[in-house]
This record gives C-alpha cells, structure tokens and sequence, in this order.
C-alpha cells in the first residue's frame, strides 16, 4: 500500500446534509485489536472537531487567508501569534461559563477596552486563572 507503517485501511462513503456523497479514505498504524471501526470513527470525528474550530477561528476572525505575508519567517511568526490569541481566548472565555456565545471578536475588543492590561496578565502570569473572571 506504499505506507510502511498502515497496519488497517478503510474506505468511509458519507453524505453530509445537502452537500454531494463522497468517498473518504483512513489509514491507519494501529492494528484492529488496539482500534475497531467505531473507536476508529469516533477519532476522525474528534480530529475534524479540532481542525475546523481552530480553522474557523484562524479563517474568519484572525482572516488568515486573507493575510498576503508572503517571508516565510514572517508567515511563521504571524501563525504563532494567532495561534497564541486563540489559546488566551480560550482560556479568557473559561472565567464566565455562564456566556454562550463569545468569540475571538469579543475577545479581541475586551483586551481593547482595557488597554491590553488583561492580556498582559494573561501571557505575564504563571496561574491565569487566578487572575479572576473577565468582566
């Protein structure tokens, strides 16, 4: 199969509310003992819950597609930084679960309204949660 290490493959048809059928191929380098087809499914739905909330936060809010920094190190530097935004909004928006619906945007005009002094805090602390609910 040309991957040295697939120890199961598997050929997944699905169709997605209105959107067109389609065929998904999974490999894998578990053996079927350490993983059958539910635990297998179970992961790759998991994966694409991780990949499309940071990708939504990445492409709509931080508009990483849009960006047109093109110096490698720059892109780096620039995919560090977004990616440091989220995890403190991350952690901002675990003080008040009573809020359901915060976003990066909100997140972004509270450390705005405050002169960035939270943010600070966030990134300056060694125990963020210490510091207290946001406002």
């Amino acid at each position: 199969m040309c991957f040295p290490f697939a120890a199961q493959a598997a050929r997944v048809y699905r169709k997605i509310g209105k959107h067109k059928p389609e065929t998904v191929y999974l490999i894998s380098s578990r053996p079927a003992e350490q993983m059958d087809a539910q635990q297998w499914l179970k992961a790759n739905r998991q994966y694409w819950g991780i990949e499309s909330g940071t990708h939504q936060r990445l492409d709509v809010t931080a508009n990483e597609d849009r960006c047109r920094v093109r110096t490698p190190n720059a892109v780096l530097i620039l995919g560090m930084f977004r990616r440091l935004a989220i995890s403190l909004f991350v952690e901002w928006r675990s003080r008040d679960p009573k809020r359901k619906w915060v976003t990066l945007t909100d997140f972004y005009g509270d450390m705005a309204r405050d002169g960035h002094r939270r943010g600070f805090l966030l990134v300056s602390t060694r125990r963020p949660s210490s510091l207290g609910r946001a406002s």
